[in-house]
């Protein structure tokens, strides 16, 4: 597939790492309409891609992701939707009259693709570049891992223009951060450097912009040689039982443990112990 607003790359070994590069430079990878509307297509396919084993997301140029942006079919995205009408968002409200049920039909454009990104059962990282605010903060929060550039500054910039982390970040970040420092940044807008995110646990990795590429690389290259059934299995374990008790997480975990002991790749793992080498894993 060609995109307009992304570039989609696949690397590695096994051609398992897919690299999502976000393509708007010039407004530091601002999200619009049409830009969501690819990336949704690409988390749908990554879905139905057994031979995908990382996805990382990262900005081209200088900025990670700056939010949506209100100027280009952002938030509203009246000039997308005209070109592209949808059956779901009726009729255009009487003058004068607030459209509440069109921008909450128009919301779910917004949210369905990052809910999309949730449901992935591959590791997502995160490669931040540079300036990650807004919704960028969000979606950078709503990764599995991420590296940052020391380049890198956080902002939950909703609060600057009255509104909230709407698009996931109220429920992501402050498990990201923690409960005091997200509710700092949320109350505030104001920026956080790359140094204190890294500290706050944004990032795996921080690292110089010199060597941000390829720490990235070999990151993916590291998650993308693991073994996919079990890291599918591990991911989908912690989200699920985040908010269960020990015992009920235990329970759960028994019920979906035959799914990776009884895998081609448990028993390579056995055996290249034994041998003392390295394991080769294929996913089965």
């Amino acid at each position: 597939m060609t995109y307009e607003f992304i570039t989609v790359e696949r690397t590695g070994a096994q051609d398992g790492t897919i690299w999502l590069e976000l393509n708007r430079p010039e407004k530091l990878n601002a999200l619009t309409f049409p830009l969501l509307a690819e990336m949704y297509d690409v988390f749908t396919r990554i879905r139905m891609d057994r031979s995908a084993r990382v996805l990382v997301i990262t900005g081209k140029g200088r900025g990670f992701c700056a939010g949506m942006d209100a100027g280009g079919a952002g938030r509203g995205g009246e000039e997308f939707w005209a070109e592209n009408p949808d059956p779901l968002l009726g009729s255009p409200a009487p003058d004068g009259y607030p459209d509440n049920e069109g921008e909450r039909l128009n919301f779910r454009y917004e949210t369905k693709t990052f809910a999309e990104l949730r449901r992935l059962d591959i590791p997502v990282l995160a490669g931040i570049n540079g300036a990650c605010v807004g919704a960028g903060f969000d979606l950078a929060c709503l990764c599995d891992l991420a590296v940052a550039s020391t380049n890198a500054r956080y902002q939950v910039a909703y609060v600057k223009r009255g509104l909230y982390a709407d698009l996931g970040g109220f429920w992501a970040i402050p498990k990201i951060i923690g409960w005091r420092k997200a509710m700092e940044m949320m109350f505030t807008g104001r920026f956080m450097s790359a140094e204190e995110g890294h500290e706050a646990g944004v990032s795996n990795y921080l690292v110089d912009p010199d060597d941000f590429q390829q720490r990235l690389r070999e990151f993916a290259q590291e998650i993308e040689h693991g073994p996919p059934i079990g890291q599918k299995v591990g991911k989908l374990m912690a989200y699920r039982t985040a908010t269960l008790d020990y015992e009920s997480a235990l329970e759960l975990s028994g019920g979906v443990l035959p799914l990776v002991t009884g895998s081609f790749d448990r028993i390579e793992g056995g055996m290249s112990f034994r041998e003392r080498r390295e394991p080769k894993f294929s996913g089965f």
